[in-house]
């Protein structure tokens, strides 16, 4: 469960301690974790044994070289240690082994100064640019991901034995030969007291999705990189193993992790997305469509962190009208624009809910950083006034660049080496990330995409081997 252990931020730390402490006993825990996450979006923690408690909670705990980590600042082997500062009310019990709390925690010098190259801090920052406007972000995600086991020959296959056929979404007979995993996983929810709206198997085989709710946005990514963690540990116990891979196999449709995105008046707590006068008669207000021209300026720096792998962009796919190929099946989506349910433009306004979505995002994603870049976009969409001009109406799939021009939208990048060109140019990223962690992202996802150009796929050898 979730422990709340300030009431209105009051209270002094110490004081806080000594409470958090005293439900760690009454739970009887008995190791703490205080994690903080990577570049990339990795839990890390050392395990501290409950008599440490107290020098972790108060950031006196252990050191770590963070900085011997790929994209993690541009230190040596001389250089300081780090430590961690956990947040104190986001304690939660892990329902897989009760014995351990987990805490979210910053990245911090020994002096207790933020440590530059940390992505919790980094969303931290533009929530606190957002609150100076009295406003505060809240999201929903709508995270998918594989299931697998291991087949006779040893080779990955669908968790779900009874997953065939080519429509496998919304099955019944799939998400029930998985109910042994997925009902663990509704129980291990209920143990935190968070609801689950529904689960499905999705359109791949062996994919699944699940609705939680959504909630404030440093909530919802702490709490995402906590249900990464125990998907794989309910996984394990099943002899499965799961894959946040956006697509593992070339037959696998994409998986997502949309963000759903609402701005909320601190102070009256209200939804400001909402307007029942919208001239446009869609139920959002100006501030809604000023966010969302904001997303659509800054799009394809954006989709380089929200899509931060090679493999991503095999998912952002427009196939249509290409022999063999169906990916528009997918729903993937390809046009930096916006439509009314439009599932194929990169900002949806989805049926009955005063938010937007963002649909260029995936499961693999470093959660934090994506929500910090979409944060900003949108801010600065509201700042400068940007209108996203009409809602595209029609399928974008096989449409002709100059169908695009026409109707005054570009494509979504089709490469990680495109994106990370656009994260290179764009205005607002070195505000949202600071100078040092800009280019350390820069360095590894340019490194990362010119180390795939360098690796022959079996497609070629199919496709090129005997020619010429």
């Amino acid at each position: 469960m979730t422990t709340k252990t300030a009431e209105g931020g009051d209270r002094d730390r110490e004081a806080a301690i000594e409470g958090v402490k005293k439900v760690l006993v009454e739970k009887g825990i008995e190791f703490l974790l205080g994690v903080w996450v990577d570049t990339f979006g990795r839990a890390k923690a050392k395990f501290v044994p409950i008599e440490g408690a107290e020098k972790l909670l108060a950031g006196d705990g252990p050191l770590y070289g963070v900085h011997a980590l790929e994209a993690m600042g541009n230190y040596g082997p001389a250089d300081p240690d780090q430590s961690v500062l956990p947040d104190l009310d986001s304690l939660l019990v892990c329902p897989w082994d009760p014995r351990v709390a987990w805490f979210s925690s910053d990245i911090i010098w020994r002096d207790k100064t933020p440590y530059p190259v940390c992505s919790r801090t980094v969303l931290k920052r533009q929530i606190a640019r957002a609150a100076d406007l009295g406003l505060q972000l809240k999201v929903g995600i709508e995270p998918e991901f594989y299931l697998f086991q291991e087949d006779q020959d040893g080779k990955l296959a669908p968790f779900s034995t009874t997953d065939s056929g080519a429509t496998v979404a919304y099955d019944v007979g799939a998400t029930f030969a998985a109910m042994p995993f997925m009902s663990d996983l509704v129980e291990a929810f209920h143990a935190l007291d968070w609801p689950v709206g529904c689960f499905v198997h999705e359109g791949g085989h062996g994919q699944y999705e699940f609705d939680y709710g959504f909630d404030d946005a440093l909530v919802t990514a702490d709490h995402w990189i906590f249900i990464k963690e125990m998907v794989r540990r309910i996984a394990v116990k099943h002899d499965a193993v799961v894959t946040f891979m956006p697509k593992p196999f070339d037959d696998s449709m994409r998986s997502g992790a949309h963000y759903n995105m609402s701005l909320w008046d601190i102070a009256a707590a209200t939804n400001v997305f909402e307007d029942h006068n919208d001239p446009r008669g869609l139920g959002l207000s100006q501030l809604a469509y000023q966010f969302v021209a904001g997303q659509l300026a800054h799009a394809k720096a954006i989709t380089a962190v929200t899509c931060q792998t090679v493999n991503s962009y095999r998912g952002l796919t427009d196939a249509s009208g290409i022999a063999g190929l169906a990916d528009e099946n997918s729903w993937a989506p390809v046009g930096i624009t916006y439509g009314v349910n439009n599932r194929s433009a990169m900002m949806r306004l989805p049926d009955g809910r005063a938010c937007v979505e963002s649909r260029a995002t995936d499961s693999s994603c470093n959660i934090y950083l994506g929500l910090a870049m979409s944060l900003a976009a949108g801010l600065d969409g509201i700042e400068r006034g940007l209108d996203p001009g009409d809602p595209i109406t029609e399928r974008l799939y096989g449409m002709t660049p100059e169908r695009r021009t026409a109707l005054g939208f570009e494509r979504l990048p089709g490469t990680l080496g495109e994106a990370i060109d656009a994260f290179e140019a764009d205005e607002i990223v070195a505000d949202v990330f600071g100078t040092e962690l800009r280019q350390e992202y820069l360095n590894a996802k340019r490194g990362e995409w010119q180390a795939s150009l360098l690796h022959t796929p079996q497609w070629d050898r199919d496709r090129y081997f005997n020619l010429g």
